[in-house]
């Protein structure tokens, strides 16, 4: 691991909780249904669809970890860690103001209601264990490339207790949700999670291009009066600050205008 690098534990926890709650919201959905129409039998094929859907990005972690192990033989560390960076806070800005933007938690549910509804009107309950599987997948394969970027600058016995944290968090999670259901304040805890990513996001950012400079990839111009705080991915340098700057800009931008947006509807 690099000396300029500063990740936690708990940024580990805080991508495998963001990403496995979504998942996890999807499974009680469908769960809850079952048991209101009558169809608790057919649980079991939730269960089991979720459960593939864990192994299955599992093993795609393996596979990807094989990968960026042969890959780390012929480069260079730092220009690992920051084109893997740039390329995770890529990724986490895309599902944050895009697909995951479009696909509130109602929508969700709502969505998860119809294919239920669509498998157990035509007797197809395969169709419910391949729901959950796509659900559990996807964010599995999310927080997998996430990952990526985090690892190469992580020591292994934080990334582990991330892991840990944020797969403990979450069994509690999913006990109080299967218990109580909708009155946990689960848009507040989104919120929580989603100003955390950003923060991650950020920080992979700063990171990423400052490994670059690091790897004589990017040019290093020094910024002075702007104090280094590595654990936030700052660097006072134009070639890092400047973009972060942006990237602040924007989602500020996009805040106030979603705000606008359901303020007139509410």
């Amino acid at each position: 691991m690099s000396d300029y690098s500063d990740y936690t534990a708990l940024d580990a926890a805080s991508i495998l909780l963001r990403e496995g709650l979504e998942a996890l919201l999807v499974l009680v959905a469908l769960l809850a249904f079952l048991g209101k129409s009558g169809q608790s039998e057919q649980k079991p094929w939730v269960w089991l669809g979720g459960s593939v859907g864990l192994l299955a990005a599992v093993l795609l972690g393996l596979l990807v970890k094989l990968f960026f192990q042969q890959l780390l033989t012929h480069t260079r560390q730092e220009v690992l860690e920051g084109i893997t960076g740039l390329v995770a806070a890529g990724l986490l800005f895309f599902v944050s103001f895009g697909l995951h933007r479009q696909a509130a938690i109602a929508s969700w549910q709502t969505f998860v209601r119809e294919q239920a509804d669509v498998a157990l009107a035509k007797g197809q309950v395969f169709s419910l264990a391949f729901l959950a599987f796509t659900a559990v997948f996807r964010e599995g394969a999310e927080t997998v490339l996430l990952y990526v970027g985090l690892a190469p600058s992580l020591s292994a016995a934080d990334f582990w207790a991330g892991v840990g944290l944020g797969s403990l968090t979450l069994t509690v999670v999913a006990v109080l949700l299967l218990q109580v259901g909708k009155k946990l304040p689960i848009k507040v805890f989104f919120r929580g999670l989603s100003l955390l990513i950003f923060y991650l996001g950020f920080k992979f950012l700063g990171s990423g291009l400052h490994a670059l400079q690091m790897a004589d990839w990017l040019p290093l111009t020094p910024l002075a009066g702007i104090p280094k705080l590595r654990w936030f991915g700052i660097y006072p340098t134009w070639q890092t600050l400047l973009p972060q700057m942006l990237l602040l800009g924007v989602a500020l931008t996009v805040g106030l205008w979603q705000r606008l947006r359901t303020e007139p509807a509410e």
